[in-house]
């Protein structure tokens, strides 16, 4: 989601439907993180496990549509959060780079709706699931739904932000700058939206992405 991030000598890599993937070690040391108040080791780890999975799946929407436009994409998961790289050709258009951007969520959401689906059919059979069963679909519904929402906020480099440059690229010739400027001042507002709220990581996360836009922004429209 956030930049490009250097090989290192213990990175994880595997091929998922013939596309590379590389896992930082520090996707994982920000993941254990965010989940020590949970307190449990069993729950740190699937805590972690779902993270795991849901920003793969995010990832890989993107990259098997970019591999259908005829590129070849690999997936980066790293400490915030992870990228489908891929070198763009001379056709690859700006719907093009919409329908890639929008890809990411779209995955999680059907992700979301097929960990709904369990659910309901557990329900029908009568099962009674464990309370760490419970616990692991508590978040894959969580993440998928809650941060694929997050994620479309016309926030650069967020896929929102992708979306809003481009979007109006198709109408403006400034429109790069715009989505800088619509992207600091949403950034801004979620960031105090979530401080008020006492939910310190987006808060700085959004504060962090907002100075981002609005330093580009000064750096590329000097006055």
């Amino acid at each position: 989601m956030l930049g490009q991030t250097s090989p290192t000598p213990y990175d994880i890599e595997f091929n998922l439907f013939g596309i590379p993937v590389r896992v930082h070690p520090f996707f994982w040391l920000v993941g254990l993180v965010f989940g020590w108040g949970l307190q449990r080791p069993d729950l740190i780890v699937i805590w972690m496990l779902c993270l795991f999975v849901s920003i793969l799946i995010h990832e890989m929407g993107h990259a098997i549509l970019i591999r259908a436009f005829g590129y070849n994409p690999h997936i980066v998961l790293h400490q915030f959060g992870g990228y489908a790289s891929f070198i763009p050709g001379y056709n690859y258009s700006l719907w093009k780079s919409v329908a890639v951007s929008f890809a990411g969520p779209l995955a999680g959401f059907m992700f979301y709706g097929v960990i709904i689906g369990i659910e309901y059919l557990m329900v029908a059979f009568n099962y009674f699931p464990s309370p760490q069963l419970n616990f692991a679909l508590y978040q894959l519904e969580w993440i998928n739904l809650y941060w694929g929402l997050v994620n479309l906020l016309p926030v650069l480099p967020l896929d929102g932000g992708q979306i809003c440059r481009d979007v109006l690229l198709m109408f403006r010739r400034d429109g790069d700058l715009w989505a800088l400027r619509i992207g600091g001042f949403v950034g801004a507002i979620v960031a105090t939206l979530f401080l008020m709220r006492e939910d310190m990581y987006p808060a700085v996360l959004f504060g962090f992405l907002a100075l981002s836009n609005l330093k580009e922004l000064s750096d590329r429209n000097p006055r």
